[in-house]
């Protein structure tokens, strides 16, 4: 009875995400944007638990530097980014190559060149900042071939709508679970030369190193250093920002991490961890209302 009436609300969501997903569609991108901030400021009203979350973890974060109402504003303009992200994806697919451009600029491109002349792969280490959805879809525009690890979500008709959409970005997804064959795709990616997209800003539930983010102990992923060291591919930062004019977006990709090789595997995990979390950090802390405030980063 359960069962079933989890299969109804997953199909009932699914229906709800296709219509959406259709109406969005013929939208232009710009109004897209537009109606995604509408959106995001009535979820603002509506979703009381990752409001109250969101606010929780940006007073940890800036108490001494940022007042109440500055913090609250902060939390609005994340629910309006958040959705600016979600309604623009679907629009982003439709677009043309240069159309693609026109809405992305780079910066820094030719260190991921650079990097991928060692012929070992890139792991780009970036995070839930700014439109990170449409990220890939940016770079594989510019020739690269990308692969992103990710979570599969519950909801199956959901997911293959998502799947089909990352496919109509051009770019490919490799599931976290089951762990050992996304390991396998993912070591294939850096044999191919890809650029693997880890999105290293979470809190893992395996696998974690302990680290700390912006002062405070947190849990953060090994698998991205774990893998560069395995396979000696460079690790390149890269990051989703949006811009003044709030519809287009600089993907901002940054040298690759000088890694710390101490002859300990344990401690170059440990400390090459946190040099990614660092640089997570600075991104964060430069553009406080384009990250996700709203998951459990840290521990309570």
């Amino acid at each position: 009875m359960k069962e079933a009436g989890k299969r109804s609300t997953d199909h009932m969501e699914s229906i709800g995400i296709s219509v959406l997903i259709r109406i969005i569609r013929k939208v232009a991108y710009p109004r897209a944007s537009v109606w995604g901030a509408r959106f995001g400021r009535l979820a603002y009203h509506v979703s009381s638990k990752y409001r109250r979350r969101s606010l929780e973890n940006l007073t940890r974060v800036f108490a001494d530097e940022k007042t109440p109402d500055e913090r609250e504003e902060l939390v609005k303009i994340f629910f309006e980014n958040f959705f600016r992200n979600a309604f623009e994806l679907v629009p982003y697919a439709e677009l043309s190559p240069e159309g693609r451009k026109k809405y992305v600029h780079i910066v820094g491109k030719e260190k991921l060149d650079e990097a991928l002349t060692l012929g070992r792969g890139v792991i780009s280490v970036s995070a839930h900042l700014g439109n990170f959805l449409i990220m890939m879809s940016r770079l594989a525009v510019e020739g690269y071939h990308v692969d992103i690890v990710l979570k599969k979500i519950k909801n199956e008709r959901f997911e293959d709508r998502m799947r089909n959409l990352r496919n109509k970005l051009n770019y490919s997804s490799i599931y976290v679970n089951p762990r050992l064959q996304s390991v396998k795709a993912s070591l294939a990616s850096l044999k191919n030369n890809h650029v693997l997209v880890l999105l290293g800003d979470q809190r893992p539930r395996q696998a974690w190193i302990d680290v700390t983010f912006f002062g405070m102990p947190a849990k953060a992923a090994a698998g991205p250093i774990a893998l560069a060291l395995s396979t000696g591919a460079p690790v390149v930062p890269m990051f989703m920002v949006r811009n003044q004019d709030i519809i287009s977006h600089t993907l901002f990709i940054d040298d690759p991490l000088e890694m710390c090789i101490t002859g300990s595997k344990n401690n170059d995990i440990r400390i090459n961890v946190q040099k990614y979390t660092d640089v997570i950090q600075s991104y964060v802390q430069t553009y406080p209302s384009q990250w996700m405030w709203g998951h459990r980063r840290w521990a309570k």
